[in-house]
């Protein structure tokens, strides 16, 4: 397989929250932003330390929380994990896949530089299989 480097393919710019931010607020940026995830700093030291998804608010709600108080630090997802931004995208695949996880931030240095989507993996595939076939074809000599 051909390795291309999560830089490539990673969107990078990222939503940051800190844990105090309510469900409601979360829920609201989701919706206005079209994204599915966001990622929790400290608002002290700026550390990644959690991560929310659509699935989690999503839970709130079924649950009847009550989403305007409830902060996104009793319910994120906590340890994160994350991979940096040089490793390949199969790696990145590999350990998405081992995780059963869809969403994996990027972080080099300690510095939160992106985030990879199984949706930045979908649009890549295209690329990776000209990427293929143009490589078989010049091996075969056409």
């Amino acid at each position: 397989m051909i390795d291309q480097s999560v830089a490539d393919v990673m969107t990078h710019s990222v939503r940051t929250i800190t844990r105090e931010t309510t469900a409601s607020t979360v829920a609201r940026l989701f919706a206005e932003d079209g994204i599915g995830s966001a990622l929790v700093v400290d608002s002290e030291t700026d550390d990644l330390v959690g991560i929310v998804t659509e699935s989690d608010i999503m839970h709130q709600v079924a649950t009847d929380a009550e989403i305007s108080v409830v902060s996104v630090n009793s319910f994120m997802t906590t340890p994160v994990i994350t991979i940096p931004s040089t490793e390949s995208i199969q790696t990145a695949a590999t350990l998405m896949k081992d995780h059963s996880i869809r969403r994996l931030p990027v972080v080099d240095d300690g510095n939160l530089v992106g985030i990879l989507t199984t949706t930045n993996l979908i649009h890549y595939l295209p690329h990776l299989r000209a990427r293929i076939l143009r490589g078989r074809d010049e091996l075969s000599g056409q």
